[in-house]
């Protein structure tokens, strides 16, 4: 008679055989991945790096010789600086093409490319200048046949550089290939023990199992009976044993359970109006609704009066924003002194306060909002006819101060990124991204109304020399006072906006561009004699005037002409206004 099965002895073989088909598929699978790690992905990583130094350089190298010929054709110098900032993008991608392209197939191309290239440099680029202008056709025939043995060797390298890619790449999903198969083949085997020593559980297992589990869904349906005992493997045997002691346990658990229940159900009234209030709070950004669902929990946990307070700007004292018997109260109706009674010792030490009627004071408990290492407020919680609030009860409140105060901070930091994210904190004008918005209301209504409107741009003249003879500070109080010139000069409904760096701009919604350019003429005229030092000019500024629908039909293209009649002014001379057209 065969042995009886034992299921730790069939369980630990099984074990065994996944166990090492598991170590042998993974160490397949790290030896492939390591293999790809630090063989193969740096490999290709260096020939790709390559590859792009390769074309950036010839990007480079073209761009300077169509910006050299650019030269010749009109000995504009400006050619000749732009050609020279592409340099050290040439110096750059040789550099990487040699770093990384050290492979025995490409290295001697690479070579005979850099060499092509630096005699491209000095036997053209470098005479460029000196080039006599009778012999311009001959250099520049020259200059064809260098920049052909240059083109001829940039694509050599490249053809032979994709080649050796591809090449690896070839290897490398050869071995990934072969890893996938082996692996199936360790899954495969292990897969066929598996179903075996399957077979043998569900017919040696299941059975006294299915018994065993009756008993246990008796014992969830409230039957608490130990199970009979059961016929099966010494394991069996144990787990009935083990479930008879079980069932014993549940009963004195089940006493025990009935005298909890009303206690945590207590505590969970008070975790559930924490959750209600949380996401309340969650999706809010509004201050003050925040502060009145904080104090509205508050009360709902401590069945007592609430207050709740807020550390000013200054941090000197607290003010009074919320009673629970009186509702929201007014700024400064009621404030108290930081260290100064259970709210302001709270506040001062960022730590639980209780009152003592003895000295006069209220009886109640003071919890600080900490938000980092920052008190931002005071939750003052009176006791109730029940008692102190204490215990649960004040934990409750410890957690919703927690989270009131992360959601007050949260609406306070909202209100103040709101502003700076339309404003120029500079000059305190309305800034770019404010302009786009105003700018695409004003031209919906003028369109609507049929309506003319306009745009002015201003530029500071020569404000670079400014602030490079006075400093950067001196040029930020230029700027602020520009900005004042420009708040007092306009009317009407019409907007100044700081547009960025010197310039600036001004939303006309009510005016056409004869309008908009009296408007710009008087701001002139204002800029000009409030920077006039006797007989010296310290500033003046320059301005571009277009009107919609004269000059353009959309936003965009109206500040793209009146930008473009700013340009005009300063190349006229400066100091003037120019209209679009």
């Amino acid at each position: 008679m065969a042995p009886p099965l034992r299921v730790g002895t069939e369980v630990q073989r099984l074990g065994v055989v996944v166990a090492v088909a598991a170590l042998v598929i993974v160490v397949i699978n790290v030896g492939r991945l390591s293999y790809s790690a630090f063989v193969t992905l740096p490999a290709e990583d260096e020939l790709r790096v390559g590859l792009l130094a390769l074309e950036d350089s010839q990007d480079a190298v073209m761009g300077t010789d169509s910006l050299l010929r650019g030269y010749l054709a009109t000995r504009d110098p400006y050619f000749v600086a732009q050609a020279a900032t592409r340099a050290p993008e040439i110096a750059a991608a040789e550099g990487a093409m040699l770093a990384n392209l050290d492979r025995p197939k490409v290295f001697p191309l690479v070579l005979d490319l850099v060499a092509t290239q630096r005699e491209w440099q000095s036997g053209w680029v470098g005479e460029i200048q000196s080039v006599d202008p009778g012999r311009v056709d001959e250099f520049v025939a020259r200059g064809d046949v260098l920049m052909r043995d240059y083109r001829e060797a940039s694509t050599a390298t490249r053809a032979a550089l994709i080649e050796l890619i591809e090449a690896q790449d070839a290897a490398s999903r050869l071995i990934q290939r072969s890893a996938i198969v082996v692996t199936a083949l360790v899954a495969g085997t292990a897969l066929v023990v598996a179903l075996r020593a399957r077979r043998r559980l569900l017919a040696h297992v299941v059975a006294p199992v299915d018994g065993l589990l009756a008993a246990v869904r008796g014992i969830g349906e409230g039957r608490l009976t130990p199970p009979e005992r059961v016929d099966g493997s010494a394991e069996l045997v144990a787990l009935r044993d083990g479930i008879a002691e079980m069932t014993v346990a549940l009963r004195r658990q089940h006493e025990e359970t009935a005298a909890q229940a009303e206690r945590l159900q207590v505590r969970t009234d008070r975790l559930r109006t924490i959750l209600i209030m949380t996401r309340e709070i969650a999706g809010s950004l509004n201050t003050r609704y925040v502060i009145d669902a904080t104090v509205q929990a508050a009360v709902a946990v401590t069945d007592g009066r609430v207050l709740l307070w807020l550390v000013l700007d200054d941090g000197t004292a607290l003010e009074l924003a919320h009673d629970s018997d009186r509702g929201t109260v007014s700024p400064m109706e009621q404030d108290c002194p930081l260290a100064v009674g259970v709210v302001g010792r709270s506040a001062r030490y960022a730590q639980i306060s209780r009152g003592d009627p003895a000295a006069g004071e209220d009886p109640a408990v003071a919890v600080p909002m900490v938000v980092g290492a920052r008190v931002i407020g005071v939750v003052e919680c009176w006791d109730s006819p029940d008692g102190e609030v204490d215990g649960q009860r004040l934990s409750s409140v410890e957690m919703l101060a927690t989270l009131a105060g992360s959601a007050i901070e949260a609406s306070r930091l909202h209100a103040a990124t709101e502003r700076l994210s339309e404003f120029d904190p500079l000059t305190q004008l309305a800034n770019r991204r404010r302009l786009g918005v105003d700018l695409e209301r004003a031209v919906t209504d003028a369109k609507r109304w049929s309506t003319p409107m306009s745009v002015i741009i201003l530029d500071l003249d020569h404000f670079k020399e400014l602030n490079d003879r006075y400093g950067h500070q001196q040029g930020d109080v230029v700027l602020q006072e520009v900005a004042a010139v420009l708040r007092a000069g306009v009317h009407d409904g019409a907007t100044p906006y700081r547009w960025g760096g010197e310039e600036f701009a001004v939303l006309v919604p009510r005016g056409g561009a004869d309008e908009a350019a009296a408007l710009a003429e008087r701001l002139r005229v204002r800029v000009e004699e409030d920077f006039r030092r006797g007989d010296k000019q310290l500033l003046t500024a320059s301005f571009g005037v277009a009107g919609l629908p004269e000059h353009a039909g959309d936003g965009e293209a109206l500040l793209s002409e009146a930008d473009r009649a700013l340009y005009s002014a300063k190349n006229a001379g400066r100091n003037r206004v120019h209209r679009a057209g």
